[in-house]
């Protein structure tokens, strides 16, 4: 069963999700910025999503900084431990 597309605020679900790297790139600005936070802030998939995104770019981020030999280890370990 498709899950239906929630309407919140002035824009729906998939317009939310599709906003969230914007947001969190700090492109997002006036009215835009204003739908997308109303939105999340009023929609609990939508909260819990944008949170998800925002941990996992975090992550992404993290391992960015790293040099190759920690990444590599990092990833053997991870690979190890399933």
């Amino acid at each position: 069963m498709k899950k239906k597309n929630k309407q919140v605020a002035s824009i729906n679900c998939e317009q939310a999700i599709a906003r969230f790297n914007d947001y969190m790139d700090n492109y997002l600005k006036g009215k835009t910025r204003e739908e997308l936070i109303k939105h999340i802030a009023e929609c609990k998939d939508c909260m819990e999503r944008f949170e998800f995104e925002q941990l996992l770019k975090s992550k992404v981020h993290q391992f960015g900084q790293m040099d190759d030999n920690a990444v590599k280890e990092k990833i053997e370990k991870l690979i190890a431990s399933l």
